[in-house]
């Protein structure tokens, strides 16, 4: 009877792994890579400070048309999250938005990263009316506003 249960668990536990590998959610479990993007022209410099539950990225300066990248893997429940915080200052005045830059929780759709062979690009780009997400067709859509 032993056998017979430890058979059957091993059926079902292939069975289980087979239709998830075939599945078209196995195709997220490939590295990320999250691209930050200064578009606010000449002389603004962005400051980003990204942060997940367990990883805190540090603060970062990025130039004009410069950009702030990092790389991680999906965890095996796909609630992945980096939400960070990306301010600048127009004419003096703290300009600054405190958003999700990554949600695995996100449909494809509005994942905002496009799937390039052994990868996701994720890229979002900062311009003077706020935050865009890169499209699954590979044109930019305005997710946040900034706070001013």
């Amino acid at each position: 009877m032993a056998i017979m249960n430890n058979i059957t668990f091993i059926f079902i536990f292939i069975m289980v792994v087979s239709l998830w590998s075939c599945s078209s959610t196995f195709n997220r479990i490939v590295k990320m890579h999250v691209f930050i993007e200064n578009e606010l022209g000449p002389n603004n410099t962005l400051t980003v400070h990204c942060k997940s539950k367990d990883d805190d990225l540090g603060e970062h300066n990025v130039d004009f048309q410069d950009n702030y990248e990092w790389s991680f893997y999906e965890n095996f429940f796909f609630t992945t999250l980096y939400w960070c915080r990306i301010w600048w200052y127009d004419h003096h005045q703290l300009v600054w938005v405190h958003n999700d830059m990554f949600d695995s929780n996100n449909d494809e759709e509005d994942l905002g990263c496009e799937y390039k062979g052994t990868m996701y690009s994720c890229v979002r780009r900062a311009q003077w009316d706020g935050i865009y997400f890169v499209q699954l067709n590979g044109e930019f859509k305005k997710i946040y506003n900034w706070s001013r």
